[in-house]
């Protein structure tokens, strides 16, 4: 494979460049280029004046027009050299195989004093990324993900040393890895609809190809793909340096603006009294831009441009973006980047809250609303924005305080093509007002706004990281930026991506800002999100590992019995964790199946409380509520009321959902659970997206619990029993085969036996014993009262359900009332006759 890889750094067109950069440095060209401009600047001014008024002597003149002279051909001969330079470091690469023609001018440039630095030996990837530490993109690489770099040159220069020992040249140039990492760079370049191989490239190459570099990243608990995020950051950080330097360009000349565009609109006096100029505000902001939302923004800018039904209806929950959506419609439309009929349009935002606070009568109101519609469609150039549009539409629906119901005066204007609005409201104030207008929403041009993704909103965290370094004098590390994607998106689910990653940022320094650190860290993301969640995050993720590993034995300590179905719970439950298998569904979805009593609803809570940490985290139905179809609204909510199932899970993602006998629930709403059971995810009656990322869902069932214990009295297996027992609820039409199929396993849970039931008795004894022990007094639990509470509290129908109210009636009643009476106090040891139930003391 060797003779595939043809490269011949000596041929590459580039090292004309880089031997023109050895003998003229291009950065000391452009700096000798800037100072003689500026001295011409001054110089030639000075002559001129000088020369015109006699004030200057002619000596002075003449060393004047001389520095004029000097300073014109330094700054041409420069300008010239420095063009000469940028030719040959762009000249294209020739259809030759030679790979070495995709390297940029600074990626041959590095390979050169790469093979510099191998010397007698072959060239491999420690010597590239050896070369690579020094420059600026590694560099900025590993600050933001705070690895020492030192440390890890000499890791590289060992590693280096050891090479060089064995790979010494012979009929092959470059070693393996070498190769490797420039094949893995060019794909890379591609992947980028780049031509040429940058030096960015080389780098992420190295961080997957090189042996030194994959240590390190494992060490970080970082990755490939955490390196090229970082390089990425740092090409949109260096890309938005170099426009703000080029003051000439199209781009930046526009952002200066123009007096003419200012006139081409008509006169909007009444308007412009009550609303923002939104052009201005994007102007004095250095004209924002979104990240992600391209097709929202598209589709906005080819419905205003219709000639008919050219509203905007934007629709998205608060949070989403709505609004930079808009700027950003309004930075492409002022800097002339949009359609023709939309470039350099004046967009307003109507101030309806103040309008309604300034006016008095509600035909006031409506006459200057009527006027201010009048101005918009005159002008010919105003597009209006109306926030909350909910609040001002919907009939009797509208009147609440604050608002005003403006659906006959609108709706008459936007009839007209030249009266162009942008709305913005919520899918609940959609629902609930807007569309109960048939007429109105017909006029309008209804545009959703989703959440952008985690890469998405990454990007926009980063871009705003060098603003809020200088406003708190902190300095942000990739690791917390990262810290904030993950955990914001597993336990916060209530508001939507970005603005949950945003606000999570912002507080964090703000919080960072009140301490010593002066590095934001994923720590402190970690003691945030705990705070607000009650939820031992940092601990929590640490401990999963080790909670997962040992998941039998932790339930086992609250469950008696059921070793089967525990080891199947921990089992599924460990492959969904470790993302074995590709899955969109839920953490974990298990169907629990056996008699009352058993120990089912049991094991549900032991894993709430092991795994997240409180059995408060648990969202338990009772699925006998919901047997008819007419329930599906209850669990997912209307237009106008949350839903009691959805709303939970919103609220608090990161959980554990109990359905308790799903068997008794309409067919339909079992259809729902397929949704989430595969894809993870449900949509609300609000239109909201919920997601069961970060839930486990059990179901519980006792459907045929008659076969389970004919057939454990007969001692058949248990694989038998639960193939029996489901092959019969598919033929009674209980559960369909793909409701059942969806689940990650389905347990089946045994009869208790006498022994189990003396434990499970030991299980709620000690409880109460924990109990009494916090007002210091000692329980002594007997034999015969264990024995004594299986006789009374075991029924075969019930299990061991029963058990918990006869140590409720025949114990803790006592107890209580010989506390109140003061029979035993704080210092006692008392136990409990199992005939007579009555106190003993010891």
């Amino acid at each position: 494979m060797e003779s595939d890889f043809l490269f011949d750094i000596t041929k590459s067109p580039k090292l004309q460049a880089v031997r023109f950069e050895k003998i003229f440095n291009r950065r000391l060209l452009r700096l000798k280029a800037m100072g003689l401009k500026w001295t011409l600047s001054i110089a030639l001014p000075v002559f001129i004046f000088g020369f015109l008024t006699n004030i200057i002597s002619e000596q002075i003149l003449s060393l004047i027009l001389a520095l004029v002279l000097l300073s014109f051909a330094g700054y041409f001969t420069s300008t010239i050299l420095q063009r000469f330079w940028e030719r040959l470091s762009r000249i294209k690469a020739s259809e030759s195989e030679n790979v070495a023609d995709l390297l940029s001018f600074e990626a041959t440039r590095i390979v050169l004093r790469a093979e510099k630095l191998a010397g007698e030996a072959k060239p491999n990837s420690s010597h590239l990324l050896y070369v690579l530490l020094k420059e600026t993109p590694a560099i900025f690489v590993f600050q933001k993900a705070l690895l020492d770099i030192k440390a890890f040159r000499e890791e590289v220069q060992e590693e280096m040393d050891k090479e060089n020992r064995v790979n010494v040249i012979g009929d092959n140039t470059y070693a393996g890895d070498f190769k490797d990492t420039i094949l893995r760079a060019i794909d890379i370049a591609k992947t980028s609809n780049r031509q040429e191989v940058l030096i960015q490239d080389i780098f992420v190459a190295l961080s997957s190809e090189n042996i030194v570099f994959q240590r390190m990243l494992v060490q970080a608990n970082l990755t490939s793909q955490d390196m090229q995020h970082i390089v990425d950051w740092y090409d949109r950080l260096e890309k938005r340096y170099q426009e703000s330097k080029d003051i000439w360009s199209t781009s930046n000349l526009r952002r200066k603006g123009s007096f003419g565009r200012a006139w081409a609109a008509g006169h909007t006096v009444t308007l412009d009294q009550y609303s923002v100029d939104l052009t201005q505000e994007v102007r004095a902001h250095r004209f924002p831009r979104v990240v992600g939302h391209k097709e929202e923004v598209s589709l906005i800018e080819r419905t205003l441009s219709r000639q008919d039904m050219n509203n905007v209806l934007l629709v998205g929950e608060p949070g989403s973006g709505r609004r930079s959506i808009v700027m950003d419609f309004v930075s492409r439309s002022a800097l002339g980047e949009s359609s023709d009929k939309l470039n350099y349009k004046k967009v307003v935002e109507l101030d309806l809250p103040g309008l309604l606070s300034r006016l008095g009568t509600p035909s006031e109101i409506e006459a200057v609303l009527d006027r201010i519609f009048a101005e918009a469609a005159r002008a010919g150039n105003v597009v209006l924005l109306i926030d909350e549009f909910h609040n001002f539409v919907g009939g009797s629906e509208t009147q609440r305080p604050g608002t005003i119901d403006i659906t006959g005066l609108i709706s008459k204007y936007l009839r007209s093509p030249e009266f162009q609005v942008i709305a913005i409201t919520s899918f609940a104030g959609l629902h609930r007002y807007i569309e109960q207008n048939p007429a109105l929403l017909q006029m309008l041009q209804r545009v959703e706004v989703s959440e952008i993704s985690q890469e998405e909103t990454q990007e926009l965290l980063e871009n705003l990281v060098p603003q809020l370094e200088r406003k708190y004098r902190r300095f942000i590390a990739y690791p917390a930026l990262k810290a904030i994607i993950e955990l914001s998106s597993k336990y916060i689910q209530a508001v939507p991506m970005p603005k949950k990653a945003l606000d999570l940022l912002d507080e964090a320094m703000v919080y960072l800002s009140e301490t010593k650190d002066k590095i934001l860290l994923k720590k402190h993301i970690e003691e945030i999100i705990s705070h607000k969640t009650q939820i031992p995050v940092g601990e929590m993720q640490e401990q999963e590992r080790e909670t997962l590993l040992n998941l039998e034995d932790l339930i086992h300590k609250r469950l008696i019995n059921q070793d089967e179905a525990v080891r199947e719970v921990a089992s599924s439950l460990r492959r969904a964790r470790a993302e074995i298998s590709s899955r969109k569904g839920p953490m974990g979805s298990f169907l629990f199946l056996g008699p009352t009593g058993v120990g089912k609803t049991e094991t549900a809570k032991a894993l709430t409380s092991i795994y997240f940490g409180s059995e408060n985290r648990m969202i338990r139905l009772d699925m006998s509520e919901f047997q008819d179809v007419s329930d599906i609204p209850r669990l997912l909510g209307t237009a106008k009321e949350p839903g009691l199932f959805t709303t939970q899970v919103r609220e608090d993602p990161f959980s554990l959902i109990l359905l308790d006998e799903i068997e008794k629930a309409h067919p339909n709403i079992l259809n729902l659970f397929l949704q989430v059971l595969d894809e993870g995810h449900i949509t609300d009656g609000m239109g909201r997206k919920i997601s069961f990322e970060h839930s486990i869902i059990i179901a519980t069932s006792n459907a045929g619990y008659r076969i389970i214990l004919e057939a454990l009295r007969s001692n058949r297996p248990l694989s038998e029993v639960k193939e029996k027992l489901l092959n019969t609820l598919f033929e009674q039409g209980t559960f369909r085969p793909e409701f059942i199929n969806r689940f990650d396993a389905v347990v089946l849970f045994q009869s208790l036996t006498k022994e189990h039931l003396l434990d499970i008795s030991q299980l709620m004894l000690n409880k109460l014993a924990r109990n009494l022990q916090r007002q210091g007094i000692e329980f002594v639990i007997t034999e015969v009262l264990k024995a004594k509470i299986v006789e009374l509290g075991y029924n075969p129908t019930y299990g061991a359900r029963n058990m918990q109210r006869t140590i409720q009636d025949k114990i803790e009643n006592v107890l209580a009332s010989s506390l109140l009476g003061g029979k035993i106090k704080r210092g006692d040891r008392v136990s409990v006759d199992a005939e007579t139930f009555e106190i003993a003391k010891h």
